[in-house]
């Protein structure tokens, strides 16, 4: 069965599950697992991405830190620095006009201010998503698989990051992907659906092709897309969304949004040997 409706990449198989989603597989890429090895016995892991990014990772940060929930499930040498900045997804990361608020930023300001140093960040967490998906004229990109679809920028816009990284960090060791949650409930075609649904794809077929950039690993973070919890479907950690997850824009989550995101993010973190205790 292949259909165009979005159904979960990662979705546990079943009678409803369909084939693939317009030729694209429901099947997450997978790699072997990274080597990651502390520095002076720290790994550092940097966060980076829009404003989503910047609330999922505080989140995520605020539950994995001193006297959060999750604080005894993480190897006490990983020590995590949110990046991310609000209003700057992957068009403005790739863009060296922007470096100063960016890249800059996080290595002069905000890698200090956590006691860590450049030569110590080992891993980079992208929350990944096109800034703009808006064409000539106002309209929004076509969707995949028409020429110059919202996926094929997408596709680009990630090759263009990965080659950004070694320069910030000489001695990162590896880049863990994810791309949007659910575009569902807003209006603007520029973050609705497909369009937030068919970057996860972008991403997926990026990661298949691009399994190392650099010398880096390149690979999945957490899949965090899913649909509107009416449909009856979750995706393979679980989870649907509510209108309750978001704000009142529909595209930020609010703190029940943010709480299942950064518990998704945490979790997938879970599965590697340098992030656990």
């Amino acid at each position: 069965m292949d259909i165009s409706t979005p159904f979960p990449i990662d979705a546990k198989s079943g009678s409803s599950r369909p084939a693939t989603y317009k030729g694209l597989p429901l099947a997450l890429t997978k790699q072997s697992a990274p080597s990651i090895t502390p520095v002076d016995g720290v790994i550092g892991v940097v966060c980076v991405g829009m404003s989503n990014a910047n609330q999922e990772c505080a989140r995520l940060l605020a539950a994995i830190g001193t006297g959060g929930p999750w604080a005894a499930e993480v190897s006490p040498a990983v020590r995590p620095v949110n990046c991310a900045v609000g209003s700057h997804a992957i068009e403005r990361w790739i863009d060296p006009a922007f470096d100063e608020m960016l890249w800059d930023a996080c290595l002069n300001t905000r890698l200090p201010a956590r006691g860590l140093r450049r030569d110590q960040v080992r891993v980079i967490l992208h929350k990944a998503a096109n800034q703009f998906g808006i064409g000539a004229g106002g309209v929004a990109l076509p969707h995949y698989p028409a020429p110059g679809s919202n996926f094929a920028v997408f596709e680009r816009n990630l090759r263009a990051f990965s080659t950004r990284v070694k320069p910030a960090f000489p001695n990162v060791q590896a880049v863990y992907t994810s791309s949007r949650s659910y575009g569902g409930y807003t209006a603007r075609p520029e973050r609705g659906e497909p369009q937030a649904y068919e970057e996860g794809h972008a991403l997926n077929r990026w990661l298949a092709a691009n399994p190392q950039v650099d010398g880096v690993w390149h690979g999945w973070w957490a899949y965090l897309w899913a649909p509107d919890c009416s449909v009856g479907v979750r995706n393979g950690g679980g989870v649907c969304y509510e209108r309750s997850d978001f704000v009142n824009d529909a595209v930020h989550p609010s703190a029940s949004g943010e709480i299942k995101i950064a518990r998704l993010m945490h979790e997938r973190l879970l599965q590697e040997a340098w992030y656990r205790r």
